[in-house]
């Protein structure tokens, strides 16, 4: 009668050991599930922001974080004029648009190529505007960068 008892309890203690262990590999996959949807979240999240930022936008802080590293200029604040807007072209297959698919299985057109717009002018309020050297090489940089004409450029001294 004891043995009998004895197999019960190691029988029930197995069979508790396998439910444990069952339950312990049915919740990893969940675990690595709810990682990934945090990812992808955190990638939907973060995508927008930056798409938020116009193209105009990020030029202006790029100049003015590359012009306030040259010697002389000191701080910089820059205004772009720009003439029309960002333009995506779409590829075309004969009539039909051709598209790709996202993440999410969601079909967007495929871009070949995105025009930016032409900038017109450009106003540089600059701690060293008021030397004609450091106007010169501003001048010169966004010239170069923009395809500007000199007469389009207008640098001034910052308060």
């Amino acid at each position: 009668m004891k043995f009998l008892q004895g197999m019960m309890k190691k029988e029930k203690l197995f069979v508790i050991l396998l439910i444990g262990l069952l339950l312990l590999i049915a919740a990893l996959p969940v675990k690595e599930r709810e990682t990934l949807k945090t990812q992808q979240e955190e990638y939907s999240v973060t995508e927008p922001a930056k798409e938020q930022k116009d193209w105009q936008q990020q030029m202006e802080e790029q100049l003015e974080e590359v012009l306030e590293k040259v010697k002389g200029v000191g701080k910089a604040e820059v205004i772009l004029t720009c003439e029309g807007t960002e333009k995506n072209l779409v590829e075309k297959d004969e009539k039909d648009t051709v598209y790709t698919k996202d993440a999410k299985g969601n079909q967007i057109p495929y871009l070949t190529s995105q025009q930016y717009p032409k900038v017109i002018g450009v106003v540089v309020v600059a701690e060293g505007g008021d030397n004609p050297v450091i106007i010169g090489n501003i001048q010169e940089a966004v010239q170069v960068l923009f395809q500007v004409e000199a007469h389009k450029i207008k640098v001034m001294k910052m308060n």
